[in-house]
């Protein structure tokens, strides 16, 4: 069984089917389930939809349900089923504080509001969501919540390199272990394997949780990657495509198995019985080292979320008029790159 605390040299684990041993936590699938967008949209996505794509992770095997403060409806919802779906306490939690909007005095009164939507006494894992604040206030308030046993493992999210070994020696000096950085990587966002993010946390022996290994839908087969036109999305997608028809799979199942055999846990959303079914046929089997140079060769590090505007069309749902496309497209541009430059999103 492999652990994360043994950082493995700083290369990627090859067995990849294994449970996974994250700081108290045991992973018998090294897959969640991204919750950001459960019970937002109850005419499109109802309660008994989601529902149902829970007792599809359950029954798969799939036990981490990742949520955070920011996402709204998340953590109510996520405490209605545990409460109601026969089995749903085995469930795992991780959410994350709100820190681009709340003070860092805030984090534990914001926790125990946490705690009551999602019906538990304990988290199994509370992160920072933004590399925002002061380092050594935010060390101190994840420690105490720790040593109260208000969360059973603490990490960060959208760390780089630099935040993260500030982070890990700063709660290394309270006797608490840095178990979780939930960074956004995908075939389209390859950068945390590119500038040495994934080997700093493999060595500190740091889980990383990966949010849209999708791509914010772009690695599906959803009809609406029919419009996508940004070349290196296209070269991707269509690589993509050929690796899944050679190994019978959907290239949701490639994309996210690409994320498991680079060593993180995909977080993937599902709100559908369907989706979550497809998302765990990721799992059980590994691709091939020509199969994973033959992905790398076409992914991207600059095509998050963060970095294109497709990315922003196909998350929502909502695809301009292809004559008002460009321009739109040139006016969001902007607007992500001052996002980018102005809030402290994710650390490069």
């Amino acid at each position: 069984m492999a652990s994360s605390s043994d950082p493995m040299l700083g290369q990627a684990p090859t067995n990849v089917c294994e449970p996974l041993i994250c700081g108290t936590l045991t992973l018998q699938q090294r897959m969640g389930v991204g919750t950001n967008k459960w019970g937002t949209d109850p005419q499109k996505f109802s309660h008994n939809d989601i529902r149902a794509a829970f007792e599809a992770s359950l029954a798969a095997g799939i036990t981490l349900l990742n949520t955070a403060q920011v996402y709204g409806t998340s953590e109510d919802c996520i405490g209605i089923l545990r409460r109601d779906v026969p089995g749903g306490e085995s469930a795992l939690l991780v959410s994350k504080f709100n820190a681009l909007s709340t003070g860092v005095g805030g984090l534990i009164p914001s926790l125990r509001d946490t705690l009551r939507k999602c019906g538990v006494s304990t988290l199994d894992g509370f992160l920072v969501h933004f590399p925002s604040g002061d380092p050594k206030l935010l060390a101190e308030k994840l420690a105490e919540a720790y040593h109260e046993g208000l969360v059973r493992n603490v990490g960060v999210s959208n760390y780089g390199p630099e935040k993260l070994r500030e982070m890990h020696e700063l709660l290394k000096a309270r006797n608490v272990p840095l178990v979780f950085n939930e960074i956004e990587f995908s075939i389209l966002r390859r950068l945390p394997e590119s500038n040495g993010l994934l080997r700093t946390c493999r060595q500190l022996g740091v889980t990383v949780l990966a949010w849209a290994p999708l791509a914010s839908g772009r690695l599906t087969s959803k009809p609406s990657v029919s419009q996508l036109s940004e070349a290196t999305t296209v070269a991707a997608l269509q690589e993509l495509r050929a690796v899944a028809k050679d190994r019978g799979k959907t290239p949701a199942q490639v994309a996210i198995n690409w994320c498991i055999c680079k060593g993180t846990v995909p977080i993937p959303g599902a709100r559908t019985r369907e989706q979550a079914e497809e998302n765990a046929g990721a799992l059980g089997w590994r691709l091939t080292d020509e199969e994973l140079a033959r992905l790398d060769a076409v992914a991207v590090d600059h095509c998050g979320m963060y970095g294109s505007p497709e990315a922003i069309y196909t998350f929502m749902g909502f695809w301009p008029p292809r004559f008002l496309r460009p321009l739109v497209s040139a006016v969001l541009s902007c607007i992500l790159g001052c996002a980018k430059r102005l809030l402290p999103l994710q650390e490069r």
